[in-house]
């Protein structure tokens, strides 16, 4: 007998659905082409190392004939850096994709394994006009996709990874530290800084409540410390409100944020809606991804929009 089922998380897309996702696919392509990002299509199968430094058990691997291990692309962003590395293109220069990609959830999470994406990547330009290009690309892109009531989360990628690297923690408590910053854990983050004080003990306790109106978050990190990459973080991000004021709809602060990938190097960005637990949107900024290619260090923002989520959270208002 022929199997018929599928693997753990893949599913059949079938015609409201297959239909839908194509047209919002379709839709936020042309847009993108049309605001003067260059069209790119990256391979499905990559040598795993341009995803990770080792194997990963969340992506799917699998053998060429010459024995060389191979990945289903995770994500593109990290294809972007590659192609920047190994040919001729020349930054700076926009690009606009889509496509699918794989990461292997928790089976018992009932997640997809396999996602549509599409997105931009800015690389090459001026910091503040690459930061505000991306944001708004990725607002006009979920306005055409059909969405009306999203929010954007803001974060700051230094602050997370300041406390990491001046704490000097061992690997162990590094992973325990993310586990219970990424849970909002406020018993575990207190019994943490008992075992292991350092001067950020006061912000790593109140990083569970480190969210909202952005005014209150910021004043209230600013009491929390001085360390002067915390506070250049805010700056950043504050900057950033106030050039972005009128623009974006309604913006929050999420500063326990953990990073999406481990390439991002400043402010960062989720979009949320009502209907829905995960993000439509996430994005960042990313300057070092290309170092780990050979090439130089760029300036570089980008965004990756779930095209399933989109549709999770639209498709009872479309008649089919």
């Amino acid at each position: 007998m022929k199997k018929t089922s599928l693997p753990v998380g893949m599913h059949d897309k079938l015609f409201k659905r297959a239909r839908v996702m194509y047209e919002i696919e379709r839709d936020i392509s042309d847009l993108l082409i049309k605001e003067g990002f260059n069209r790119i299509e990256t391979p499905t199968l990559e040598h795993f190392e341009v995803f990770a430094d080792e194997v990963l058990p969340e992506h799917y691997h699998l053998f060429d004939k010459k024995g060389n291990l191979l990945s289903l692309r995770p994500d593109i962003t990290s294809q972007i850096g590659r192609v920047i590395a190994s040919t001729r293109v020349e930054p700076p220069i926009k690009f606009s994709y889509s496509g699918k990609v794989f990461k292997d959830n928790e089976e018992l999470r009932g997640l997809l394994n396999e996602h549509t994406q599409a997105g931009i990547e800015i690389v090459g330009y001026e910091a503040e006009d690459a930061l505000k290009d991306a944001l708004l690309s990725a607002n006009n892109a979920l306005q055409v996709s059909g969405l009306k009531d999203y929010k954007f989360e803001f974060s700051h990628a230094h602050i997370l990874q300041t406390i990491f690297a001046c704490q000097q923690l061992p690997d162990h408590a590094k992973e325990e530290l993310a586990v219970l910053i990424q849970g909002k854990n406020i018993t575990g983050l207190n019994e943490f800084t008992f075992r292991y004080p350092s001067e950020f003990d006061a912000l790593i306790r109140e990083l569970p409540f480190l969210f909202g109106e952005s005014t209150k978050v910021l004043q209230k990190v600013r009491r929390l410390s001085q360390n002067p990459g915390i506070l250049q973080a805010l700056s950043d991000l504050e900057n950033m409100l106030e050039d972005l004021y009128g623009i974006l709809s309604e913006v929050t602060l999420d500063l326990a944020q953990i990073a999406a990938m481990p390439y991002y190097t400043g402010i960062m960005f989720k979009v949320f809606g009502d209907k829905i637990p995960d993000a439509f949107v996430s994005g960042g900024r990313y300057d070092k991804l290309f170092e780990r290619f050979g090439a130089k260090e760029l300036t570089a923002f980008g965004w990756a929009l779930d095209i399933d989520s989109v549709y999770q959270a639209i498709h009872d208002q479309i008649l089919f």
